[in-house]
């Protein structure tokens, strides 16, 4: 491995152990081509000689192809002579009876003749020639036989020679195939050993320096897929043939964070984290299963270091033990936490108290490095005023933004356990912060964090549920009740008597607002116009009794408002319209198990349980389709666990959302993916905003694509909570609690008018003249306390009084007339005419000491007469007048 300088932080460092390796690679994928040349030649000799028997067949082929045609040509003969024997017989057939008989009467003569010739002639060897003809006979019949033997014995030749060479091409052919898989398999090992030569050129290298030393760590050290070939086994001395062994993968949950041994990184997960091998402990993400090592895996294979991906950023860094102040703060003391550099994120585990006790799965906290406002830096003492004097030099901060509106960040203090392990890891955080800053690692955050109201509010730290009505209202469940605030006139209106709000849900098409609060967890429904009367009671459904869930939405189409209501295993269903009553009960569904969460999905509802999801439909009778199917394997592993939500991704998947983790299905709950939705810590509750899967746990809140099945986005927050459905509400915060909406950075607009919100507001609820309506405003004394502040500073005393605005000018007079001549005003007698003169304090009004005449509606200063002041004073309350 040869370290490229980066900055004055980076020296050259002989990489001696990297060169032997490099050297035992070289050595060994020599003798790996040695070895794969030997047997190119055995198998081009074996194929040589199996050519030369191929020839040898043809020829004999051929002989006997020669001897059968001579055979046919023979039959053809004896074929041709009968054909002209029978073509004389029909040519001497005749019709006619004298031609016949003339003709059988001239050919009886002619026979006879001819026989008393021959009596004549051969009458002494006629015996021998009887003895010539039967043996001629016998001699021809004795030579069909033997020639009808030797056609059947060819063809038998030629048949088992025909086979033989179908065998022989078979093995030829496979000996084609075992010589490329050679080939290509060398060719794979050149290629990877250029790979690996092009990596070793690009490490970089990170200068750590201590008090006594400088330690080098390889932050990018990366082997993006390896080999699937280890040319460090052993199979080139004892194989005679290289036949590699595959792993025997098998699905495992890890119960302490385990890296992947091809890409180092993090498995994050609750359980179900990847592949396991049963042979050789080789553990993977599921998605790095393919194309893997061979089985066994090296020991040096295990041990990889540590490294990241400068390009995708995926990999494992750096991780250590360090220490997190206590919930209560620095000041309670701190708490032993496993920390890890993983995949650009900081995870952080916590660890039980006690010697040899070992972190879980449950992340902590993580805070995301891609992070625009991310940053690490050291401590001074009055950062830490609770801290001891001995701990401050060992902790550093890590800083990342919460809030857009009003711009607020979060800091993360950790302890280290010396000064010098604490400047290692700041310096490798700075330094993997730069990396990923040169390779312009864009944030991937899709949610921005604004502040949806004052946190002045008290009703806030009380909310437990929350709801967007339109633009300038929004709705808000307490323990108290239910209260509609107004966000332009900052009126908040309590509603009916409701106690203990736990859901609010809006369904925009029938304006209707349900309601699930009281002892008895009933619901209530609220139409647009109750929403502005504070004393309206709503109107109650008495079926829903002891009501755990419900869900709001629209079928056929879009056109029918249905509101589903969940009491233990019990669903009712029913139609919401504008006009009382404004719900219709249409069916009644009794679910296979208690009822968790439930979700509308087109026309059918899903209804999620413990270890299950079930599909019912609303418009007609049809059987439940239940989730997962009974024969997908997944199903034992979500046994008894709860029932998030479920998710439509597309018209032929969803995402059915556990407490373990989230798993995709058909419409028949057939497993579609091999890739699983891990949650990093214990989710609290699961909200879905198309395309994008919000997950609340304890301390974060975790965003995930679903269609890439990609965890995007992680927020630190403490104490989060999910106010409604879409999840675009929630509260967090212990000791302030805010109120914050969550934005869309592709939306074109907020969901309502989010107004400006400070953290030094002086507002208070005062109740009105009706106890149920309320006015969250700053009071008269608290109004005037703030005045007495701004008269103290002259920078803000100039800003009290405004510029003149929508005045008339009438006139000017110069200020040498010594009478005032004014034009248009009716010259009458001063007497008994009302004058009030104002005067404006110096650094006020244009600056210096004026006098304001109030004469007949109109005012005079300086020359200038104008109009409408007077209601202008009127109008800005921090104006005042005083005669004299």
């Amino acid at each position: 491995i040869i370290p490229v300088s980066r900055g004055s932080n980076v020296l050259f460092q002989p990489l001696g152990s990297s060169v032997r390796e490099h050297k035992e690679l070289k050595d060994q994928n020599e003798r790996e081509r040695t070895l794969l040349q030997e047997e190119n030649s055995k198998f081009a000799q074996e194929q040589e000689r199996l050519l030369g028997q191929v020839e040898k067949l043809n020829t004999t082929n051929r002989q006997l192809e020669q001897e059968l045609r001579s055979l046919e040509d023979r039959r053809e003969t004896v074929t041709n002579w009968e054909a002209q024997i029978s073509d004389i017989l029909k040519w001497y057939e005749v019709s006619d009876e004298k031609e016949s008989r003339g003709y059988l009467q001239a050919l009886a003569t002619r026979m006879t003749e001819e026989l008393e010739s021959l009596k004549h002639i051969s009458t002494k060897t006629s015996g021998d020639n009887h003895w010539k003809a039967r043996r001629l006979q016998k001699m021809e019949a004795s030579a069909k036989l033997e020639l009808q033997s030797a056609l059947e014995a060819e063809l038998r030749a030629k048949q088992g020679v025909q086979e033989e060479l179908t065998e022989m091409k078979g093995a030829h052919l496979a000996t084609e195939r075992k010589l490329q898989e050679a080939e290509a398999q060398n060719q794979a090992l050149h290629l990877e050993l250029e790979k690996l030569k092009e990596e070793l050129k690009c490490i970089v290298w990170v200068c750590v320096h201590t008090s006594d030393k400088c330690l080098f760590i390889p932050l990018c050290l990366w082997l993006p897929i390896p080999p699937p070939l280890q040319i460090e086994t052993p199979f080139c001395c004892f194989l005679p043939i290289f036949q590699p062994k595959s792993h025997s993968f098998k699905m495992r949950s890890f119960t302490v964070p385990t890296k992947c041994t091809r890409c180092t990184a993090l498995m994050v997960g609750l359980l179900r984290q990847g592949y396991a091998c049963e042979a050789c402990n080789y553990v993977c993400h599921v998605s790095c299963a393919g194309g893997m090592a061979i089985c066994p895996t090296p020991p040096e294979q295990l041990r990889k270091t540590m490294g990241v991906n400068p390009v995708t950023g995926t990999g494992t860094a750096f991780e250590g033990y360090l220490s997190v102040p206590k919930p209560a703060g620095v000041k309670k003391g701190w708490q032993r936490a496993f920390a890890m550099v993983s995949d650009l994120k900081l995870f952080l585990y916590d660890v039980p108290e006690g010697r040899g006790s070992q972190c879980g799965v449950n992340v902590m906290q993580v805070v995301d490095m891609r992070d625009e406002q991310f940053s690490v830096t050291s401590v001074l003492a009055s950062d830490v005023i609770h801290a001891s004097n001995k701990d401050v030099p060992c902790i550093f901060r890590i800083t990342s933004s919460q809030l857009a509106t009003p711009p607020t960040t979060s800091s993360l203090l950790l302890l280290a356990d010396s000064e010098a392990e604490m400047k290692q890891w700041v310096q490798v955080l700075v330094e993997l912060h730069r990396i990923l800053q040169e390779n312009r690692h864009q944030d991937r955050s899709v949610y921005i964090l604004k502040e949806a109201y004052d946190n002045g509010l008290p009703l806030i730290p009380q909310a437990l549920s929350a709801a967007v009505i339109d633009r300038e209202r929004i709705a808000l469940g307490t323990e108290e009740g239910l209260f509609v605030i107004h966000l332009h006139t900052n009126e908040v209106l309590q509603l009916g008597d409701c106690r203990r709000v736990q859901l609010l849900l809006v369904s925009p098409q029938a304006q209707v607002l349900s309601v699930l609060c009281g002892k008895n967890h009933s619901v209530r429904l609220f139409s647009w116009v109750e929403l502005e009367t504070p004393e309206s009671p709503g109107t109650k459904i008495a079926e829903t009794k002891n009501c755990q869930t419900m869900v709001s939405g629209l079928i056929c189409r879009g056109t029918t408002s249905v509101l589903c209501v969940a009491s233990k295993r019990q669903v009712l269903c029913y139609q919401l319209t504008h006009s009382r009553p404004h719900s219709r009960r249409i069916k009644e569904i009794q679910a296979q198990g208690y009822v968790q969460c439930l979700d509308i999905m087109g026309d059918r509802l899903c209804v999620g349980y413990p270890s299950g999801f079930s599909l019912y439909p609303l418009l007609n009778e049809g059987a439940p389709v239940h989730l997962p199917h009974p024969e997908d394997p997944r199903g034992a592993s979500v046994a008894q666990m709860e029932a998030l939500r479920a998710v439509e991704v597309s018209l032929s998947e969803l995402i059915l959302c556990f407490s373990g983790l989230g798993l995709y299905v058909d419409g028949q709950g057939r497993r579609t993916r091999q890739q699983e939705l891990m949650w990093p810590a214990t989710p609290l509750s699961c909200c879905y905003s198309a395309p994008y899967l919000s997950v609340f746990s304890e301390n974060a809140l975790d965003v995930f694509d679903v269609r890439k099945a990609e965890w995007i986005q992680t927020v630190p927050l403490k104490k989060v909570r999910s106010l409604n459905s879409e999840g675009s509400i929630c509260t967090y915060g212990s000791e302030k609690v805010r109120l914050t909406y969550l934005r869309n950075k592709s939306a074109d607009q907020d969901e309502f008018s989010v107004p400006e919100t400070t953290d030094n507001t002086r507002r208070q609820l005062v109740r009105t003249k009706n106890k149920r309506k309320f006015s969250f405003r700053i009071s008269a004394e608290e109004r005037q306390q703030q005045r007495r502040e701004m008269m103290r500073d002259p920078s803000v005393r100039s800003k009290l009084i405004s510029g003149p605005t929508n005045f008339n000018h009438l006139v000017h007079v110069g200020p040498g007339d010594g009478q005032h001549r004014l034009q248009d005003l009716p010259m009458v007698s001063t007497e008994g005419v009302a004058t009030r003169p104002m005067r404006c304090c110096p650094g006020q009004g244009w600056g210096y000491s004026q006098l304001w005449v109030f004469r007949e509606g109109r005012i005079f200063c300086q020359g200038r007469v104008y109009q409408n002041l007077a209601l202008v004073i009127a109008r800005d309350p921090t104006i005042t007048s005083q005669p004299g």
